[in-house]
């Protein structure tokens, strides 16, 4: 059986970025390439001969046996609260989690979730600190950022590169004030259909932080960490896995505490089930995991 393949290098949300930006052009992209998904069928046991030959639809059902599910619900409830409680302990103290927790008004939460976000696509967390409270402390608002001028943002935004990020989120800002009545989308799907340059994994992650949707994320760590549980071991950015991938994290979503479930999942990946050398004895979930 062949090893997973790491998902992401560095950056905190290279993949999800990544994949973000090739969603925008999936309608134009109705057929996968069959093989995309050779992986996991060589990793069936059983599966057809020339499998990977059928619609893409067969090919998804009939290459995914349940060894790469998760099929038992005492088992989804035991990774959720093991890695809950790892998170309860073991999470880092970063200022965009100080500001979800304490910040009462949804749209402020909302609005310093989706900063946080888009600062950390293509950015190491320990470059972002530093950027995300200098930015929060001048614009702390929707309002405030749609006020400035954009050599405001670019001048604030300078060093931490893809320039477009800024400029993305002020456009954003001004549309939710002007046009929004300053109220932030309040589902994954609203703010991905109205928010320039948010994709399904920002908009998930604000939704699930900041309003408690109880729906699943999948940024390049998450991804790694579902390919490692479940022993998967096709390309994580291949069209079948990566709609494998979300099927996953949406069923171990923890409904109670969403936000929280999809933060551990993405410190685990960053800090336990990294790259390279994992901490396989530090995981959490490792009596789950198949790799």
């Amino acid at each position: 059986m062949r090893k997973p393949r790491a998902a992401v290098g560095s950056g905190h949300r290279k993949q999800a970025a990544s994949q973000e930006g090739r969603q925008k052009h999936a309608k134009n992209n109705s057929q996968a390439k069959p093989s995309a998904c050779d992986g996991m069928i060589a990793e069936c046991p059983g599966a057809p001969a020339g499998l990977a030959r059928q619609p893409e639809e067969v090919v998804l059902q009939a290459s995914v046996s349940s060894y790469h599910l998760f099929r038992d619900v005492a088992e989804v409830t035991a990774f959720r609260g093991s890695l809950l409680s790892w998170y309860d302990q073991e999470k880092r103290d970063l200022p965009w989690r100080r500001r979800a927790e304490d910040e009462m008004d949804l749209d402020r939460r909302a609005y310093a979730v989706w900063v946080s976000e888009v600062m950390l696509q293509q950015t190491q967390v320990a470059t972002v600190i530093n950027y995300y409270t200098g930015w929060m402390q001048k614009w702390p608002t929707l309002q405030d950022l749609a006020s400035a001028s954009l050599e405001e943002v670019n001048q604030l935004w300078a060093g931490l590169g893809y320039y477009s990020r800024g400029r993305r989120l002020q456009e954003g800002a001004r549309k939710v004030v002007e046009e929004l009545g300053g109220h932030m989308p309040r589902t994954a799907e609203t703010l991905q259909q109205l928010l320039p340059g948010v994709g399904r994994y920002t908009a998930g992650a604000i939704a699930s932080i900041a309003f408690g949707q109880a729906t699943g994320v999948v940024d390049g760590n998450v991804a790694r960490v579902l390919c490692r549980v479940r022993a998967i071991g096709a390309d994580p950015s291949s069209t079948l896995v990566s709609q494998q991938l979300w099927g996953l994290a949406q069923q171990l979503v923890d409904p109670a505490r969403p936000g929280d479930f999809n933060q551990a999942a993405m410190e685990l990946g960053a800090t336990v089930c990294t790259p390279q050398r994992p901490l396989c004895s530090q995981c959490p979930v490792e009596s789950l995991c198949r790799a």
